[in-house]
């Protein structure tokens, strides 16, 4: 009698124990998981640009009026703006006193982190609702900032069944609306491909149901290399591609896109290269992806004298490499036959580790995709299996961030057909 007592108590601090944890796991910071259905729109208010949602007829006023009221911590806001603002064409304006009856961003507290997607008038003001947890943050802000801007979950765009599985199998029942995808034929991608470190990116156990997450079953799986779920969700910086949407939508002044369909000006005569775009303050230069640079992105940022030769043209016999220490390395794999594509192995890596999200400030990186303005396959900590990556054109650059004595990379690589 008393055995089958302490079972039944035991099965219940069991589940007691799986919710309590459960419920601490989706009330995590917002620097590791992204708030749950944080953006307000009304279809007949926007059209799509590119991953950018933008008001009909009635755009932003730059610069931005804002005003932020406490407790929002003022300082964290800044800090937000300051990234759009040194990235961007860009501009806000602090108010002292807030207006509803203008054009105007409202920093509030409020019980959610949200905000509608785009502007939504030019007579009324807008507001960001903020918990705790996001305006201590300043990056949550940006998030936010950034549907403000227009810009909506990377996981929503048109062509993410290419690049995500969302396993609704996993998902908290009526949840399934987080995960529309947006196919109006004004969606624009602006030559911008999927962004995995995207700061507009659930993580992969968003709305996730209690068992599935004990499970380890998560909601978003990417289709290639299981190593981008550990790049999702981040919160802690825009990328390349996002900060170049939001100039290619609100300052495409040296016509590098069309505007009514968003695709590239071939006429343009800035030949910017491996994904970089023409700088709205220097039309003749442009603005580089991380890893390059010139006047037209066609180099690569040099290295640190110790990593030795870093450029290497690829046979089709194949080179091994080890790469160790601490010390920054770009390296640069070319075809030598340029119709043909690279096949790198990555035999074992021991990468700086510092949060449970991989970001491009700390790991390895692999920039293998065409659009190399896109983060690269991340890797942080050891893998010690082979992790075979094919790249989509005829040049793999490999970032080599070695921040100890014991940051390791093997290497092996071919020219393939």
């Amino acid at each position: 009698m008393k055995s089958k007592i302490y079972i039944y108590i035991f099965t219940i601090i069991f589940f007691v124990l799986i919710i309590s944890l459960w419920k601490v796991k989706i009330n995590l910071p917002h620097s590791y998981i992204s708030v749950i259905n944080d953006i307000v729109f009304f279809d007949s208010d926007i059209d799509f640009k590119k991953e950018i949602l933008k008001n009909v007829g009635d755009p932003w006023i730059i610069p931005i009026n804002y005003c932020v009221k406490s407790p929002v911590n003022v300082k964290n806001v800044e800090i937000a703006i300051s990234a759009i603002e040194n990235n961007t064409c860009v501009k806000f304006k602090k108010q002292n006193h807030c207006n509803n009856n203008r054009q105007e961003i409202i920093f509030k507290e409020g019980p959610i982190c949200a905000s509608h997607i785009g502007h939504v008038s030019q007579s009324y003001s807008q507001i960001i609702n903020l918990t705790y947890d996001c305006y201590t943050k300043p990056f949550s802000i940006l998030h936010e900032i950034g549907h403000v801007l227009g810009l909506v979950h990377e996981q929503s765009r048109k062509d993410r069944d290419k690049f995500i599985e969302i396993d609704y199998n996993s998902l908290t029942s009526k949840k399934e609306h987080n995960f529309q995808i947006y196919t109006s034929s004004d969606y624009k991608n602006y030559t911008t491909s999927y962004e995995y470190a995207s700061i507009m990116h659930y993580e992969p156990y968003s709305f996730v149901t209690p068992w599935r997450w004990l499970l380890r079953y998560p909601v978003i799986k990417p289709k290639v290399h299981w190593q981008y779920s550990s790049m999702m969700g981040q919160r802690e910086k825009m990328t390349f591609n996002e900060y170049k949407k939001i100039n290619l939508c609100y300052c495409n002044w040296c016509g590098w896109v069309k505007n009514d369909t968003g695709k590239r000006n071939k006429n343009h005569p800035t030949k910017c290269r491996n994904g970089g775009y023409p700088d709205y303050r220097n039309c003749s230069k442009c603005v580089c992806p991380t890893g390059y640079t010139g006047d037209y992105c066609q180099k690569i940022i040099e290295s640190n004298k110790k990593c030795g030769n870093t450029s290497f043209k690829v046979n089709d016999t194949g080179t091994s490499l080890i790469f160790k220490d601490k010390m920054n390395c770009n390296i640069f794999l070319h075809a030598k036959n340029k119709t043909k594509k690279i096949e790198l192995n990555i035999l074992y890596a021991n990468a700086p580790y510092k949060n449970k999200i991989c970001t491009e400030d700390v790991g390895f990186q692999f920039k293998y995709r065409q659009d190399k303005g896109a983060t690269g396959l991340l890797l942080c900590g050891s893998y010690i299996d082979n992790t075979v990556v094919k790249s989509e054109s005829d040049s793999i650059l490999i970032i080599f961030k070695g921040d100890s004595k014991h940051s390791l990379l093997v290497l092996f690589f071919k020219q393939i057909n």
